[in-house]
């Protein structure tokens, strides 16, 4: 029951085996689909990317894919390697450290910080550690899942200021179109519910530095802490691939357009800046927020008629993940998501962690996809 079964514009759906469990039957089902049709474009959307890099030599020739070297993939996919990328790069980012046992990890005394797993999605596997003993009883949560397992992971200093996020599309290490936008307010997982677009002269350096030294192709993005005191980006977590497009299209820079004509090999001109302070919202997503921290039906509804009378985030927004008014199949799962929090709010969790466990590459999957061979 995924979204794009509600939407005028999707016409075919296809049951695949799930990423996350398993990234190989995945794989050979979506090469199998592509070899019996006239596809002109794979697009991927989340962490398959990193598998598709791996196996880009098995995917049809006559398919176009915007996609990097595996390499390249490696440098930004973990979080640890992110860190030694940034660092290599001499890219601004909090103070970091990398770790690989639960020791070293008990010794730390300045708090707070935020611990992170070396592959995770939506957060998942980020934790904002304010004292020792929330120290103590993560490490003995994490001790077997973790350490035990020998991988690396973050410690990663808090860093003050908003969070905004950057996202690119490249031509073999050029930059082809940039759009920014900061949170206004943080939804399930750590994703959005309302965004306003910015330009950042200094991110998109930044980004062209990144782009040419590791020569990426296709679609990049990137999260940072905007420093206010020096104003300056701290980056602190990486997507290699195109995340939420729909408030750069708004205004007025269609990134996945843009991404798959540069998958074609399409002649693509250098597209100009979006209009600054575009506003989008996603009220599913606040939905869901509002039954996770309140647990209130009347919360619900009062969030759900706040943003049909366009008041406090919804005012002056336009609505990226189900516009009715362009595409009116979306009232479904709208309408669905709608009614069952208010028969029961506690079922926020499930509808989130389903839907995340749905395309999310976990540390399981993420390590066969890098190191194991195939079977």
């Amino acid at each position: 029951m995924c979204l794009g079964r509600f939407s005028r514009f999707v016409t075919h759906y296809y049951r695949s085996p799930a990423f996350g469990v398993d990234p190989w039957a995945y794989f050979e089902f979506v090469v199998d689909v592509l070899s019996q049709g006239s596809w002109d474009v794979l697009l991927p959307t989340h962490e398959q990317a990193f598998l598709f890099s791996r196996e880009r030599a098995s995917i049809p020739s006559r398919v176009g894919v915007a996609l990097s070297d595996f390499q390249s993939f490696l440098q930004l996919q973990g979080k640890s390697a992110l860190v030694k990328t940034l660092r290599r790069l001499e890219i601004p980012q909090p103070e970091s450290f990398v770790l690989g046992g639960a020791a070293e990890l008990r010794r730390i005394r300045r708090f707070p910080f935020f611990l992170k797993t070396d592959y995770a999605t939506a957060s998942r596997g980020v934790w904002k550690i304010q004292s020792a003993r929330e120290l103590q009883l993560k490490c003995n949560e994490l001790e077997s899942a973790l350490f035990d397992e020998g991988q690396e992971f973050v410690v990663q200093e808090v860093a003050e200021g908003p969070l905004e996020r950057v996202q690119a599309i490249f031509n073999d290490g050029e930059l082809i179109a940039i759009h920014g936008y900061r949170q206004l307010a943080e939804g399930p997982g750590g994703g959005d519910i309302a965004k306003i677009g910015i330009n950042r002269a200094i991110v998109r350096d930044y980004m062209i530095q990144i782009g040419r030294k590791l020569r990426w192709h296709g679609a990049l993005s990137f999260d940072y802490v905007f420093a206010q005191a020096d104003q300056s980006p701290l980056f602190i977590d990486a997507n290699p691939r195109l995340v939420e497009p729909m408030n750069a299209t708004l205004s007025g820079v269609n990134l996945a357009d843009l991404l798959v004509r540069v998958s074609i090999c399409d002649r693509v001109q250098v597209a100009q800046p979006g209009v600054e302070n575009t506003r989008t919202h996603m009220l599913l997503m606040a939905l869901l927020s509002v039954a996770t921290t309140l647990n209130s039906r009347r919360a619900i509804a009062a969030e759900f008629f706040r943003a049909i009378l366009r008041r406090g985030i919804y005012s002056g927004s336009q609505e990226e993940l189900l516009p009715l008014t362009t595409d009116f199949k979306g009232i479904f799962p709208l309408v669905y998501v709608f009614t069952r929090l208010l028969i029961r709010p506690g079922s926020a969790g499930e509808i989130s962690l389903g839907s995340i466990a749905a395309y999310s590459m976990g540390s399981s999957a993420a390590q066969q996809i890098a190191s194991k061979p195939r079977r």
